[in-house]
């Protein structure tokens, strides 16, 4: 079923779907109503919005083919739980879009002939912002994109562990792809936390050589961390910390679902890991690599082949692909040429997994990767038009980067810029022949 089917998304909380046959929206303002000895007219002060109140009637069907149930006894375990999990989660109203949520009470009856179908009244009540804001926002519609992705990917798992519900008695085949996809992350977590890869965190002449795409020609990337090799080691620690305690919350999710955690929640602590990754790279182009890397492995593993474990090998590529097309926007491009490259290396990425979404009737993932395609091209091609193009400069013998910098553009201030594209081991001597911005 589309995510945007009929200007309408597929109702569902934490990631547990449920028909809906009436929807009602409820608020208001808070007002202090103020009154006075001898006036007839009180004020009234607004004090603000009130929170808004969703409450829901609704059903679920046995193995019903428009809304891809599976059997009902599954369906109202996976609802149950998320309806009585702690804190505030993420509900898909069918007109407002995405919203966090709390529960205040619900009702789930069961229809007494053959058990088939249960209906289900909830009320819901608005706890924080939107889960993500509008793309018409001043926000980045980049991010926009990227959380909705995360979204549908919650819903796309949730319905593969329902179709697959005939292996879903053991969790052995999901635990054991998990891990290994989960061991890969950590193996570039270390890579990433190496540290002439977090060399580019530190401030100073180091950042001609190790800024890497942290540093463009139009902007940079700022950081407030690091700013010796003794708290560069303390940090690199602290992110290979975070990625193992990512991978821990997701083998813990997946034993216990069914029983604490929903498979939304297992959608969840996978996004998280990945993030975790994109956090430890220091270098957006270092985290372009290996997010490229993990998207080619393809674990052998017997579980990996099972409904479960392709499930979860699927769940895993579409997070890394969001985190992909993040990464892009952290990417500073030093030229036209390196934009379009960075663009058609993620454009031709999320191709590949929204393609493969629509093969496997994930119209949710679908929907979610196209619109990141489209933000994350936008966003490049916007930046990427700002640059000018590269060109190839020669002369006589090798020269001083401030002269070069003079010479060709009139601006001594860009001789580091020089450095950094001719990877020159001396300012005092660039090469005589260099690629650098023709402007």
């Amino acid at each position: 079923m589309s995510l945007l089917a009929n200007g309408l998304l597929p109702a569902s909380f934490r990631g547990a779907p449920f028909a809906v046959e009436q929807d009602e929206t409820g608020g208001g303002r808070r007002i202090a109503l103020h009154t006075y000895p001898g006036r007839d007219v009180p004020w009234a002060e607004d004090m603000g919005r009130a929170p808004r109140v969703f409450r829901f009637r609704g059903f679920i069907v046995d193995g019903d083919v428009v809304f891809l149930g599976g059997p009902i006894q599954l369906q109202r375990l996976l609802l149950l739980a998320a309806l009585e999990k702690a804190g505030p989660g993420t509900l898909t109203h069918p007109s407002l879009g995405v919203l966090n949520v709390s529960v205040r009470n619900f009702s789930m009856g069961q229809d007494l002939g053959a058990g088939r179908m249960s209906r289900v009244d909830v009320e819901f009540v608005e706890s924080g912002k939107k889960s993500f804001p509008s793309l018409l926002s001043s926000g980045s519609g980049l991010l926009s994109a990227a959380t909705l992705s995360k979204v549908a990917l919650a819903v796309d798992l949730v319905r593969a562990a329902v179709l697959a519900s005939g292996a879903l008695g053991q969790n052995s085949d999901s635990a054991a792809t998990s891990a290994v996809l989960a061991d890969q992350i950590s193996a570039a977590a270390t890579d990433a936390t190496s540290l002439i890869k977090l060399t580019a965190f530190l401030p100073g002449d180091n950042g001609r050589y190790a800024a890497g795409a942290n540093s463009g020609y139009l902007a940079s990337n700022s950081y407030a961390g690091s700013t010796d090799i003794a708290s560069l080691i303390a940090d690199a620690s602290a992110r290979r910390v975070a990625v193992g305690a990512a991978a821990a919350a997701v083998q813990s999710a997946i034993e216990t679902v069914g029983e604490t955690t929903t498979y939304s929640d297992i959608a969840g602590a996978i996004s998280a890991l990945v993030d975790a990754l994109l956090a430890a790279c220091a270098d957006p182009a270092d985290a372009i690599r290996l997010l490229t890397g993990l998207l080619a492995f393809d674990p052998t593993i017997s579980e990996a082949q099972s409904a479960t474990g392709g499930a979860i090998v699927t769940a895993f590529r579409r997070a890394v692909g969001t985190a992909l097309a993040k990464a892009g926007g952290l990417y500073q491009p030093s030229s036209y040429e390196d934009a379009f490259n960075i663009l058609t290396t993620i454009s031709a990425t999320l191709d590949d997994l929204a393609t493969a979404a629509a093969d496997n009737g994930d119209d949710a993932s679908f929907n979610a990767l196209r619109a990141l395609r489209v933000q994350s091209v936008q966003d490049l091609r916007a930046r990427g038009a700002q640059l000018a193009r590269v060109r190839i400069f020669a002369v006589a013998m090798p020269s001083p980067a401030l002269h070069l910098a003079q010479r060709f553009y009139g601006d001594a201030a860009r001789a580091d810029q020089l450095i950094a594209e001719t990877k020159a081991q001396h300012p005092l001597f660039l090469p005589t022949t260099m690629t650098a911005l023709a402007a």
